[in-house]
């Protein structure tokens, strides 16, 4: 849905106007009766996509004739398959090819399939399934000089724009996509802390009194669960305030940058305390009925998914690094977590001019470019915790909020700051605490009750799955004294 409304129908509409077949075909996307593939990224160029090899080269009488030139031109990953008697289209990015000059990528619409078969020229090779995912049917998709007609492509055969900035505007939806993709994390933690919590209460262990307690009462249970409890509140309303920010924004590359922050702080804490509570429920988070194991795969998806999470940071972090353009500054510049974000910053330009200035030298490779993520971690950190602080959430989540920041960094503020190991901890120990005192009521408040449906929330729910299970009985006998032939001797 995101491919076919964002990326499909969001790049085609700035080309409507004036252009009746294009207002037919967008019709068309937006009632299903034609089904859209988005063709970037190709085998041997993912996110170097300003690399792509698949080319358009305009013919005398105005058509175009499309090809891909090697194996490594090969479109990778878009569902091409003839499925559903649905026919698809693709919007395929090409490099265009003007009287042997190459002018940049533009956007082709490509007949692919018509349902039943491929058109001519078309070849696709279906990828397996994607572990622990649902099958899309991935491919691999290759075209020998398939001829278009000329309202195949987008846009004029001139640019005013040099080719990297033409290309910026043409992925203008892939932010946008980006955002969409990774806003299924808040309801991921919101989830994976409700059914964590719910099973935790309700599974018990016996202590060394022969009495039975809930395992919630351990604090090396809670620590995820209230964690992910205080980042599902917090990310909420972090993504709401990233999303008015990128409306507002008049510059493309800001746009590009609160979908950066956004991706990196939420998979942050995903990986951190999401995919965590998983190995708190035991192997009863490993069966898909009980949703935590398959979040976390479907989430992996997404972390790759318009370009993966380092990647976006590297790009991003130097365009700061270098003063090129900024976010939003702070609100509280008196906090710790502006101090932090002030702080990593500042050393990451103190590291460049130590470097002559040089971005892409080996010395900034080796010593600057794993400060990225971190770098624009620390931004959303305080972004999202200055969200929080605007919108109502509860104050015992936001100072939780901050610890869990604090802690990702905890050696930066041991050295720039008065806070030190036992300080943290006392103050760790305090928060979660205040969390805790509120867990049935801000469990709760996360209202995802009617979207958790694992099967451990309760002893009625898991009583339901065992009863729908199939069952095997019979009337053998064994005896396992008496000597038997080895069902090797056989072989």
């Amino acid at each position: 849905m995101s491919v076919q409304l964002n990326l499909g129908v969001g790049t085609i509409a700035p080309y409507v106007h004036g252009r009746p077949d294009l207002r037919k075909l967008v019709d068309d996307i937006l009632a299903w009766r034609v089904s859209l593939a988005y063709m970037m990224t190709e085998v041997a160029h993912g996110l170097d996509a300003l690399n792509i090899e698949t080319t358009a080269t305009l013919r005398e009488d105005g058509s175009f004739e499309l090809h891909t030139p090697n194996e490594g031109a090969a479109k990778f990953m878009p569902p091409t398959i003839p499925r559903g008697g649905v026919p698809w289209i693709g919007l395929v990015m090409a490099r265009l090819i003007v009287q042997g000059n190459d002018r940049g990528i533009r956007p082709f619409i490509v007949p692919v399939n018509d349902g039943k078969q491929m058109c001519v020229g078309v070849s696709a090779r279906e990828l397996p399934t994607r572990l622990g995912a649902k099958a899309t049917g991935h491919a691999i998709t290759w075209f020998d000089h398939v001829l278009l007609p000329r309202n195949a492509m987008l846009g004029e055969l001139e640019s005013n724009l040099d080719h990297k900035m033409q290309f910026q505007e043409l992925l203008n939806r892939v932010a946008i996509g980006s955002m969409i993709l990774t806003s299924c994390i808040v309801p991921g933690l919101k989830i994976a802390a409700y059914v964590g919590a719910k099973y935790s209460q309700r599974r018990h262990v016996v202590n060394a009194s022969g009495v039975k307690i809930p395992i919630i009462s351990f604090r090396t249970q809670q620590i995820p669960i209230l964690y992910a409890l205080a980042q599902g509140y917090v990310m909420d309303a972090f993504f709401k305030h990233m999303t008015s920010l990128f409306v507002s924004a008049k510059d493309s590359r800001v746009r590009s940058a609160v979908s950066t922050v956004i991706k990196a702080v939420m998979f942050h804490h995903w990986r951190r305390t999401g995919a965590t509570i998983a190995d708190r429920c035991g192997a009863q988070s490993m069966f898909e009925f009980n949703q935590l194991v398959p979040m976390d795969f479907e989430l992996r998806g997404v972390s790759i998914a318009e370009g993966d999470v380092l990647a976006l940071c590297i790009r991003l972090a130097p365009e700061l690094i270098l003063g090129r353009y900024s976010l939003p500054p702070p609100s509280r510049p008196e906090s710790y977590l502006v101090r932090h974000e002030i702080g990593i910053l500042n050393e990451c330009r103190a590291l460049l001019a130590e470097f002559g200035g040089k971005h892409r030298s080996a010395e900034f490779n080796n010593v600057v470019l794993p400060r990225c993520l971190p770098l624009v971690e620390a931004i959303g950190f305080r972004m999202a915790w200055e969200a929080a602080s605007s919108h109502g959430i509860p104050q015992v989540l936001i100072r939780l909020y901050e610890i869990c920041a604090i802690g990702s960094d905890l050696p930066w503020y041991i050295e720039n700051t008065d806070i030190s190991r036992d300080s943290f901890a006392r103050d760790e120990v305090a928060a979660l605490s205040a969390v805790l005192a509120d867990l049935d009521v801000l469990v709760d408040g996360l209202q995802v009750g009617s979207s958790a449906v694992a099967a451990i929330l309760s002893d009625e729910s898991w009583a339901h799955l065992v009863s729908t299970l199939p069952l095997h009985q019979g009337k053998a006998a064994f005896d396992p004294w008496a000597s038997a032939p080895s069902p090797l001797a056989r072989l």
